[in-house]
């Protein structure tokens, strides 16, 4: 048997000489100074026997990244036991990086430990002495390490932006509050800033549980979320934003917190592995559309775009006049922290609007209401944080739990017998879930399935009883309730817990994987109205999105994509594990613009895929396709897609667009690790498959296509 047991540790340097004076010039933002350093690293000798760490008996050895060694014992199995032991370790001391910052690593908990675990002026959040401090370092107690700085007062370096002003974690909204709504951004209005910052939150399940995350609260309209604005756009749009990254340094590298493994294998004893780590640079971001079909270009929808700490980056993304309407999300997309930043909360939905004459009245009328679902695993979500050396997302609880626009099982208001248009995006980093309204509160609601991932069905409405996510799944849905009571009825959005990715090939869905549980709550108001049954129709859909089904696909443009680690295309790796933002990893292939492609996709059930740019139509479920459940069908389009059917066939268009067409494993974590490649789309840009309007006569390539047909 093979025991693993994974840790992240910090590689410090000791030293006995006489203390040193040394000259470090360290540009931060802030603000860039000039430290003169007298330090040397002391070694002192802490008995292993109790968790006087902050940290400690929370389920997860913390030594030596968050607590000094022996102070997290119970969690680390290092209690004296009968022993009196003691454990050596070094605490070298790391220089000032700024003034008036939170560069220490046990900055921003909500203590202030300036003087103590913190040199003065490096927990300036806590200390609520950002851009006041002025003076010299103190020692810290237990060390004999001295460093004095004088502080200059603070003032941006050119480039960068302002400190970020101390404020309290909000307390949790009440279970049963109304719902609110992010503020909505009409992007036709010029361009808008999108601050990416430090967000203080309280857990919605202890309210004594108080920590940082990273996301757009300055930009939602007060809902003291880290999830952002709706971006409403219309089809011919530019999204003209200006990215600013408020984040400070120290931004650890990989190559910094390698994670070292103790392996034991029974009649061979233990040994210690090293690899490299995974999760890293957790203050660097950008910008991915997820779902919108525009260039990945610099500036546009470009995931290798580095938005570093204290800088802002200018995006103009423009979307196609021939853009379907639908229903999409945006995130940050930076290499080896997308799980971190995104499953910490930064994200928002993105609303292309349909243009007039797109839909028949029924659908263009209904009243929307947008759901933007956040599934946030505490206890994961701590440990990933952990690998990057993380000084914020430090929670102590080991929940999951989903929020609703920021909020917890909040409640929203509905007239009986009259359709809304749910717009639905699930955020997570692994977990799914499978959504039902249960009606035992009396309310008997429908559910009418209208679109996914943005993408209207061939034919719509389909009857359905649930609704599938995962993480980067979206759904529009049209929901009618009754309601038999005088006073008003209710019904619960819950997952049952029954949609999950399979863990192994033979295993069948368990409840580890999937979330179980309340949602938000549908108060149903009696009015003894009734809307008419919704009209079956068939929308007129851009060129780009023609159906495939009856298409000749060319045999050079048909290959495997085994979704898996050390991803295969056409039986050989495509780099796997081992892709790397800078230097950038080489192309899995070259694949021609302006045609189709037919693609047969392996172990999905494991592994969402998700493309970038282009959308891709399912041809058929690996011989699965009569489940007993409607929620897919051959024929649907998807961006992302994760079901256990066994092998599916996909066909896409390569439609205008030359350049990166990113493919990844949609497990944040996994696409971290390096479980993504990408395309080189070459060719002409702008070329159109000529094929698209010989399948679909109605199929269109302009502004001025739109329409539909009643069946």
């Amino acid at each position: 048997t093979t025991t693993t047991t994974t840790t992240t540790t910090t590689t410090a340097t000791a030293t006995t000489a006489a203390p040193t004076t040394t000259a470090t010039t360290t540009t931060a933002a802030p603000t860039t100074t000039t430290t003169t350093t007298t330090a040397a690293a002391t070694t002192t000798a802490e008995a292993s026997n109790d968790d006087s760490c902050r940290w400690a008996k929370d389920d997860m050895c913390d030594e030596p990244i968050f607590c000094s060694a022996g102070t997290d014992c119970t969690d680390c199995g290092n209690c004296n036991g009968g022993s009196t032991t003691t454990t050596t370790t070094t605490r070298p001391r790391q220089p000032v990086a700024s003034g008036n910052d939170n560069s220490c690593a046990s900055s921003m908990n909500g203590i202030c430990e300036d003087g103590g675990a913190c040199e003065a002026g490096t927990d300036c959040t806590d200390c609520a002495n950002c851009g006041t401090f002025t003076g010299t370092t103190t020692n810290v107690p237990g060390s004999t390490t001295t460093l004095s700085t004088t502080i200059p007062p603070p003032g941006p370096a050119p480039g960068t932006l302002p400190p970020l002003p101390p404020t309290p974690a909000p307390t949790p909204t009440p279970t049963g509050a109304q719902l609110k709504f992010p503020r909505s951004v009409d992007v036709a209005e010029g361009r808008f800033d999108l601050d990416f910052d430090v967000v203080p939150i309280t857990s919605p399940l202890d309210a004594t549980d108080r920590f940082y995350t990273r996301g757009y609260v300055a930009n939602n309209g007060g809902l003291g979320a880290p999830v952002g604005p709706i971006m409403r756009v219309n089809p011919g749009d530019t999204i003209r934003l200006r990215l600013n990254n408020r984040l400070q340094y120290p931004n650890p590298n990989c190559d910094d917190n390698p994670i070292v493994q103790e392996v034991s294998i029974a009649g061979f004893g233990s040994f210690t592995m090293e690899e490299q780590n995974h999760i890293c640079y957790l203050n660097t971001t950008n910008l991915h559309t997820h779902g919108l079909h525009v260039s990945s270009k610099p500036g546009q929808d470009d995931v290798f775009t580095d938005v570093k700490p204290g800088t802002s980056t200018e995006y103009d993304i423009e979307v196609p006049e021939d853009h379907m309407g639908g229903t999409h999300w945006y995130h940050p997309h930076h290499h080896h922290a997308t799980a971190v930043q995104a499953g910490g909360g930064a994200a928002g939905m993105i609303v292309v609007k349909d243009r007039e004459g797109a839909l028949p009245p029924a659908y263009a009328e209904m009243e929307e209401v947008p759901f933007f679902m956040q599934l946030v695993d505490l206890l994961h979500m701590r440990t990933l944080a952990a690998h990057g050396s993380d000084a914020l997302f430090r929670p102590r609880g080991n929940q999951n739990f989903v929020i609703v626009n920021g909020q917890y099982q909040p409640t929203h208001a509905l007239n009986e017998g009259q359709w809304y248009r749910f717009r639905m995006v699930f955020a997570a980093v692994e977990r799914g879930a499978r959504l039902e309204i249960d009606g035992t509160n009396g309310a008997q609601c429908e559910m009418q399935l209208l679109a996914k991932d943005g993408v209207y069905l061939h034919e719509m409405p389909r009857k359905i009883e649930s609704a599938a996510f995962f993480s980067g799944a979206r759904a529009d849905i049209a929901v009618r309730c009754s309601c038999p009571a005088a006073g008003g009825c209710a019904a619960m959005i819950r997952s049952n817990g029954r949609h999950a990715r399979a863990v192994r090939a033979t295993e069948t869905a368990t409840t580890t994987q999937a979330f179980t549980g309340d949602i938000l709550e549908l108060l149903v108001s009696r009015t003894g109205r009734m809307d008419p049954d919704l009209p079956k129709v068939r929308v007129n859909r851009p060129c780009y999105l023609a159906d495939l089904r009856n298409a000749v696909v060319p045999d050079a443009n048909k290959h495997d994509l085994n979704v898996q680690p050390g991803m295969l295309w056409d039986g050989r790796p495509m780099q796997g594990f081992n892709f790397r933002h800078s230097p950038r990893t080489p192309p899995i292939a070259d694949v021609p613009v302006g045609q189709v492609h037919e693609w047969y996709v392996h172990e999905q059930t494991r592994h969402p895929m998700h493309l970038h740019i282009n959308h891709y139509q399912i041809q058929n479920m690996g011989g699965n396709e009569d489940r007993g459940d409607n929620f897919y069908e051959p024929g649907d389009w998807h961006d992302t897609f994760l079901e256990r059917v066994g092998t599916i066939t996909v066909r896409l268009q390569t439609d205008r667009f030359v350049g990166n067409m990113v493919v990844h494993c949609h497990i944040l974590e996994h696409e971290d690790e390096g479980m993504m490649g990408y395309f080189d789309v070459v060719g002409q840009e702008g070329t159109r498959w000529s094929g698209a309007r010989q399948l679909d006569s109605t199929c269109y390539m302009e502004a001025g296509g739109v329409g539909y047909t009643l069946l």
